[in-house]
This record gives structure tokens, C-alpha cells and sequence, in this order.
């Protein structure tokens, strides 16, 4: 039996040197070789229907097909009969339409890019039964996604529907959906229907992200974020303005959320306790309060961060734990470090509080710490700094005290923080004394 090489082929539809026709479409194919692809075909003026006609195969060859020019439409037939084709990009050609079935019977398709165009829907029964990895439609002018456009896709590691005009999800649209990400940012989603995620589900033991950044979304709705399964979400730069008790609920593997970029202006207790989150981002909202146990019971918690808020006082509750946490606060009003501020902050865990008004910082403020990975009060008002503050604190990186009012002792910034690596502070020797 004669062998056959593996040939994939591309379909290439150049814009900006066709010359004017009905369709304004060119096709290059292209088929690869020991180390590179090799340009088999050129085809002006080529129609969408039939593309086989183009670049056939022969049963035996992998195929892509990259479109590009003035395609309007993608007829049920454009892809019939190329039971070998893998990919299909259709790039920026103002596509408008795409026919329910155009997708049908391909079973080797693992990318679908069409991206940049002007579809304003996607129909029920478009995407259907395939295998495709990645499936990119951003950029378009959708407003509409059909009940059944994504049906049994169990293969999907991007769904990209980011930077268009959807401003509702309902339900049905994703049915059997087993994916490992979706993109839904920058939109304008202000509703999303109760059961919209019911079917769908991820690809590994990782879950999913949902980033729906960038939208309209007033309020977390624990009965439309009803997830079991693993889940990254993201929920920044929305309009959400409160978090209640028990928003969360109904999340029990939510391991990371960012709620950047929002409305927030307090953080009560009951939203976060007792979940699984290990990254929580609240940066740029006007927070001004956070309840004393806001933060207990979060064993995973590694990371969380609130730059550029509203708070102006610390409070010697927050963050009960074993875990090393990083902990960001840069950005605020903070004015003054109470006494036992960080008793209870885990050991070797990082800490910024650059860029605040903080002035003083009470001498027991670091009672019962033993261990930091750093600190760091750059940028602040400090005046006066007492050497044994830190006397007994083994800091693993650096203590910077950059941009204060602390003059530079006589022997030397080292004595500032004796058992830290590096220690920071303007227009003094640096040094290392680790």
C-alpha cells in the first residue's frame, strides 16, 4: 500500500491586495513540509461555497484553511466534504453569517478563529457535536447567542466571545459545554439567566475561568453563580456595590475571584469565610471598612490584595491562619500601625503597605511575628523608627523604608532591621545583612 506524508493545508484570503471583485476572495493553499509550509495553490476571485473545489484532499491529509477578504457569508457547504480538516481561520473579512450546519461532520477540527468581523449572532445549532479546541469569536458585534449555539463541544480549552455586544445570558445556550475557559469580557452583560452554567463543565481536575470582567453586573447573584465544580472567576471592572453574606455560597471550589474595579465599599463578615479561595484581588473600589473576621476560616488563602482603596486603620483581627499569605494594602489612607498589628498574620508571609500616609507605628506593633518574607513601607510619613521594632523579626528578603522621614542612623540602615537581608531606606547605605 503506498504511504501517504501528512499534509496540512491552508486557505489564505488576502484584503488588502485583492483586486475589486463580487467577493473579493483570494485562496492560498499551502501544505507543510520537512520543516516549513510550501505554497501549493493560489485562487482569485474563489467563492466560499465548496471549498474542496480549492484544495481537496485525498482522505489521508490534514488540512487548515485560512480565509481572509470580503467574505459576507459561511454557507453550510463551505467546508463539506474535508472529513480531514483541523482548522479553519476567517479572519477579519466582515463575516457576517454564519449557516447552522457549516461546521457539520467535521470531526478532525480542533480551531476555529473568526475573530474581527461583523456577525451579530450566533444561531442555534452552529457549533455542534465537534471536537475544536479553540473556539475564538471576539471582536465581532454579537448581541445574540441562540438557545443550542454551543452544543456537545467536550473538547474546548478557549471559548473567546470577549469584545462584543452581548448584553444577556440565557440559558440553553451552553449545552454539554466541557471546557476549560471562557472569555466574556468586555461585553455589556447586565443579566444572566439562572442555569446558564447548568451544563457546563471542565475539562480537567483545574476547572474553569470565567472572566466576565468588564461588564455591566450589579450584583453577585449566589442562585446564577451556582457552581459545584473547580472555578476561577472574574468579576472586575463591573458596577457590583455590595457583597452580602452568603453571595459565595453556592461556590464550594471557588479558588480564585477578583473583584477589582468595582463599586465595593465595605467587606462584612460571611462573604469569603470558610471558602476555598487561595487568590482574592479587591484592588481599585472604595473600600473604607472590613470586619475584624472578614478573613477567618479561609485555610487556603495565599494571596489577597486591596490596593488602591479607602482604608484608614488597620485592624489586629484580620488574617487568622497558618498559610504564608501575601498581603497587599498599598494605596490607601492607612494613617498609623497599631500595637499587635500582625499577631496574628502568618509566619513568612509578605507585607506591603507602600504608598500610605502612615506617620507612627506602635512599638509592639510586630509582637509575636518571628518570621517575614519582607516588608514594605516605602512612600510613607514615617518620622521616627524604633530599632528594636523589628529587633527580633527574621525577614527573609528586604524591610523597605524608602521615601519616609527617618533619618539614616549613624552606623548604618542595618540597624533599623538587624535580622533582614536587605534593608531600604533613601539616602542611606544600603546594607546587606543577611
Amino acid at each position: 500500500m503506498k504511504s501517504f506524508k501528512p499534509i496540512i493545508i491552508f486557505l489564505i484570503v488576502e484584503l488588502s491586495f485583492v483586486p475589486a471583485t463580487p467577493d473579493g476572495v483570494v485562496i492560498t493553499c499551502y501544505h507543510s513540509g520537512e520543516d516549513s509550509w510550501e505554497q501549493t495553490q493560489v485562487v482569485k476571485n474563489a467563492s466560499t461555497h465548496q471549498i474542496k473545489e480549492i484544495c481537496p484532499g485525498d482522505g489521508e491529509q490534514n488540512q487548515r484553511i485560512e480565509v481572509k477578504g470580503s467574505v459576507k457569508i459561511l454557507y453550510e457547504d463551505s467546508f463539506k466534504g474535508i472529513p480531514k480538516l483541523r482548522g479553519i481561520n476567517v479572519y477579519g473579512t466582515n463575516l457576517e453569517e454564519i449557516e447552522p450546519g457549516t461546521f457539520k461532520d467535521l470531526p478532525e477540527l480542533d480551531s476555529v478563529d473568526l475573530s474581527s468581523n461583523n456577525l451579530q449572532e450566533i444561531k442555534s445549532g452552529t457549533f455542534v457535536n465537534l471536537k475544536v479546541e479553540y473556539l475564538s469569536l471576539p471582536g465581532n458585534s454579537i448581541s445574540l447567542l441562540q438557545e443550542k449555539a454551543f452544543v456537545n463541544l467536550s473538547h474546548v480549552q478557549e471559548l473567546s466571545l470577549e469584545k462584543n455586544n452581548l448584553q444577556e445570558l440565557k440559558r440553553g445556550i451552553f449545552q454539554d459545554l466541557h471546557v476549560t475557559r471562557i472569555d466574556l469580557w468586555s461585553n455589556n452583560i447586565s443579566k444572566i439567566e439562572v442555569g446558564t452554567f447548568d451544563t457546563v463543565f471542565p475539562r480537567n481536575d483545574d476547572g474553569i475561568t470565567l472572566n466576565l470582567s468588564n461588564n455591566s453586573i450589579a450584583e453577585i447573584d449566589s442562585s446564577v453563580f451556582d457552581y459545584k465544580h473547580t472555578i476561577i472567576l472574574t468579576l472586575s471592572d463591573n458596577s457590583i456595590s455590595v457583597l452580602r453574606p452568603g453571595d459565595l455560597r453556592n461556590l464550594p471550589h471557588l479558588r480564585d475571584i477578583s473583584l477589582s474595579g468595582n463599586k465595593l465599599k465595605e467587606v462584612p463578615e460571611g462573604v469569603f469565610n470558610g471558602s476555598e479561595i487561595g487568590f482574592l484581588v479587591l484592588n481599585h473600589n472604595e473600600i473604607s471598612f472590613i470586619a475584624s473576621k472578614a478573613f477567618d476560616d479561609m485555610k487556603h488563602l495565599y494571596y489577597v490584595s486591596l490596593n488602591n482603596n479607602k482604608l484608614k486603620e488597620w485592624d489586629s483581627n484580620w488574617f487568622r491562619g497558618e498559610r504564608r499569605l501575601s498581603i497587599i494594602f498599598s494605596s490607601n489612607f492607612l494613617e498609623t500601625i497599631p500595637a499587635e498589628a500582625f499577631t496574628n498574620i502568618p509566619e513568612g508571609t509578605m507585607l506591603y503597605l507602600d504608598h500610605n500616609r502612615i506617620k507612627s507605628i506602635s512599638d509592639s506593633a510586630f509582637t509575636g511575628v518571628t518570621k517575614l518574607e519582607g516588608i514594605d513601607l516605602g512612600h510613607n510619613e514615617i518620622e521616627e523608627w524604633n530599632v528594636d521594632l523589628l529587633k527580633n523579626v527574621e525577614v527573609e528578603d528586604f524591610v523597605d523604608l524608602t521615601d519616609n522621614k527617618i533619618k539614616c542612623p549613624e552606623n548604618g540602615s542595618g540597624s533599623l532591621a538587624p535580622k533582614a537581608h536587605t534593608i531600604y531606606l533613601t539616602n542611606c547605605s544600603q546594607i546587606v545583612t543577611g
